[in-house]
This record gives C-alpha cells, sequence and structure tokens, in this order.
C-alpha cells in the first residue's frame, strides 16, 4: 500500500494496522487529538478511509508510543493499586 492509499473501510484499516504493528485513532474522538498534538508528524500518518458516512480520516502510529507511556505510567499504576489494597485489608 503506497504512502497516502485510501482504505476501502474499517475492516482493511484494522487488518493493515495489526499487520504492521500499528495502533490507529480516528479523526474526531479525543484520542486523535490527543495524538496529534503529542507526536511529531514524522510519528504519525494520516490516511483517508471510505465509511458508509463518507470519507474520513485515520491516523497510524507505532505500538512502541503506546507500549512506552504504558511502562511509564507503571510506578502510578501500582501505588494506585497498593493503596487500594491497603484499604481493602483495612
Amino acid at each position: 500500500m503506497d504512502n497516502q492509499a485510501e482504505f476501502a473501510d474499517h475492516v482493511e484499516v484494522h487488518e493493515y494496522a495489526r499487520a504492521h504493528g500499528l495502533e490507529y485513532a480516528w479523526e474526531g474522538t479525543a484520542q486523535f487529538a490527543k495524538r496529534k498534538r503529542q507526536l511529531a508528524p514524522e510519528q504519525y500518518e494520516l490516511r483517508p478511509v471510505r465509511t458508509k458516512r463518507g470519507v474520513t480520516t485515520v491516523m497510524l502510529f507505532s505500538q512502541a508510543i503506546t507500549r512506552a507511556e504504558w511502562e511509564a505510567d507503571a510506578p502510578r499504576r501500582d501505588a494506585l493499586a497498593a493503596k487500594r489494597a491497603a484499604r481493602r485489608a483495612r
């Protein structure tokens, strides 16, 4: 698939992302806006997608970005889990 090829439907987006180790966010969602603010233009790719309501845009970006965010948030999640466990123990 060339760089700016249009996806035929949402299923094609999902299969392409899974096959290439990518995550995706749909235009008009909070996730799309967040990624567009946080990522440099070379870290994501915008592609048109045909839907039953017309053409929309999907943002494709590396799963490594999501994984790094998850790992960076681990101390906070662990602290919250410890707090919940302590509350339950009382």
